[in-house]
């Protein structure tokens, strides 16, 4: 667990580098259904994504790998940005690029993870994002981490041609007290 910054029982995050891109991260987002649902949908390529990450530095963004503890291995990415110190609010991004580990409740996981850093190293009330409503595994995972559904962006993104609604969900510092107080999100 070399490099960690924050952990739970099955995943930690770690700093996201350059050798992560080719590592995982250029050929997770370039599979199509991979990159469906994300806010880039075109083909990426090596130099656009080492821009991305050099944009993705504090204080606006924080960017994590997301690993495994039971063997190290780099399993996706998750993206804390938009920081607004003002408004002490984010908004967060994850992919799960290991297709074998999607639906076993990593995701939720990250979610855990992201809204801890947010509301506890960051200092912030709120963490927001906004998921395609046809992302139906997504949906459930913000909900099962406790994210609370705020509304519908009504054709908000155009997907292979087609509008797609989007759903708005959030956390506050509070909703997250109040979920996990009694639970130890993070292990030292």
């Amino acid at each position: 667990m070399k490099d960690r910054i924050i952990s739970s029982e099955k995943i930690y995050f770690r700093r996201i580098s350059i050798n992560d891109i080719d590592g995982g991260w250029l050929e997770w987002i370039n599979d199509k259904n991979s990159r469906k649902f994300l806010s880039t949908r075109k083909k990426q390529t090596k130099k656009k994504l080492v821009q991305y990450l050099e944009e993705s530095t504090p204080p606006s963004a924080y960017m994590f790998a997301v690993c495994l503890v039971e063997n190290d291995k780099y399993i996706g990415n998750a993206r804390l940005s938009s920081v607004d110190r003002i408004n002490n609010k984010c908004t967060y991004g994850r992919l799960i690029g290991d297709k074998n580990l999607r639906g076993k409740g990593i995701g939720t996981e990250i979610l855990k993870l992201l809204a801890h850093y947010a509301f506890y190293n960051l200092n912030l009330n709120r963490i927001e994002t906004g998921v395609v409503r046809k992302n139906t595994a997504s949906i459930r995972s913000n909900e099962k981490a406790g994210f609370v559904s705020e509304g519908i962006l009504r054709e908000s993104e155009l997907i292979n041609g087609t509008y797609e609604d989007v759903v708005r969900f959030s956390m506050l510092r509070s909703d997250f007290e109040e979920k996990y107080l009694q639970e130890k999100i993070c292990k030292s």
